[in-house]
């Protein structure tokens, strides 16, 4: 009696856990051409915290503790798998593990790891350690998470100039941006490595490809990645009436957009100013038939001291023009994100706003 009792704790620990997925992770539609930001596996808590930490330390077994390029992907219903390109003996190579079986799923006990590797040449060597530095350097400043019910999500690691670690992630990127491309070049490189059919050549061609890509990208773009999103389950900016009528012209703000004029409205919170914390908070409102603010309440916020001082300058907004429906004022819902980030508040204040 009592191991049926334990068997459904386990149960029920499992149900809680797949539901904090459920609730936490939403799945995502909109995609951002750069890798997310992951947090260390220490700091998942429970059972979710215990198998990311297993999983990943099964996964790269036997690899270098400092990686020059690492992929490891957690798929929802299949076996982990990940790949990483080292040298070995003097010879440039890709090392892979493949568990035996899903890992969440599974007998802990039954889990095995299967190794592979392959050598490869010194320029696709190379080539796939430039791709995985560059990455991993530009990850996507985000608020919010991108990570959807289920699937696949793909992490890329790699060590910078001083010896740092970076990991980024990215859960089912399209394939014809920049990022699917890269899990589709790391996805050849592990078959590569378990003896797939596939072409050394065409690999190397395309990590060629997709690293003048990237590095086009960053000298035209070079700070793209460093500007504040949103990712989430609210859509932001303007919604349905509160009485569910469709919105044909949306309201305009005065001058700049609303979230402009917030950001140069806050005052950044004294202590949390002082501690170099940053975060983001998510206010909606109603804009009435006037123009006017209504009902403005705080979705989401990391700290209550940000989530206070948006209230503030929201409720002090100028008036608005109204949306409009078959050409008269319309009642509608906005959704509000602002971020708090200490470098660009201090920047601000140096440009006098």
């Amino acid at each position: 009696m009592l191991s049926d009792y334990t068997e459904n704790g386990l149960r029920m620990k499992r149900f809680v856990v797949i539901l904090q997925i459920l609730l936490f992770s939403f799945p995502l539609f909109a995609q951002v051409d750069y890798l997310d930001p992951v947090r260390s596996v220490d700091k998942y808590p429970g059972e979710l915290g215990e198998y990311y930490r297993n999983v990943f330390s099964l996964l790269h077994t036997g690899f270098q503790k400092k990686p020059y390029a690492c992929f490891t992907v957690i798929p929802s219903f299949s076996p982990e798998y990940a790949m990483s390109v080292e040298k070995r003996n003097g010879r440039t190579c890709l090392i892979s593990n493949t568990l035996s079986r899903t890992y969440w799923q599974a007998d802990k006990k039954m889990v095995k790891v299967n190794n592979h590797s392959v050598v490869i040449s010194p320029s696709l060597y190379q080539s796939l350690g430039l791709i995985f530095r560059l990455v991993t350097s530009q990850i996507q400043d985000m608020d919010g998470t991108a990570v959807g019910l289920d699937g696949t999500a793909y992490y890329v690691s790699s060590t910078d100039a001083q010896g740092h670690v970076m990991m980024g992630r990215k859960w089912m990127p399209q394939k014809e941006m920049l990022m699917g491309r890269l899990v589709l070049l790391c996805e050849s490189a592990y078959l590569l490595s378990t003896g797939g059919n596939i072409s050394e050549k065409t690999l190397a061609e395309e990590a060629t490809a997709l690293l003048k890509e990237l590095q086009k990208r960053s000298k035209e773009q070079p700070n793209a990645h460093k500007r504040p999103i949103y990712m989430g389950i609210y859509t932001l900016g303007v919604q349905r009436s509160p009485n569910r009528k469709a919105v044909e012209k949306g309201p305009t703000f005065p001058r700049v957009t609303p979230e402009r004029y917030v950001f140069e409205q806050v005052v950044y919170p004294k202590e949390l100013l002082a501690k170099d914390i940053k975060g983001y908070v998510l206010c909606e409102f109603t804009i009435d038939k006037g123009g006017e603010i209504l009902r403005p309440h705080i979705l989401e916020s990391t700290h209550p001291q940000f989530a206070e001082e948006v209230l503030r300058v929201v409720k002090q907004m100028p008036v608005w023009s109204p949306a409009l429906a078959a050409n008269q004022p319309l009642e509608c819902n906005y959704i509000l994100y602002a971020p708090f980030r200490v470098q660009d508040y201090k920047q601000r204040l140096l440009n006098g706003k």
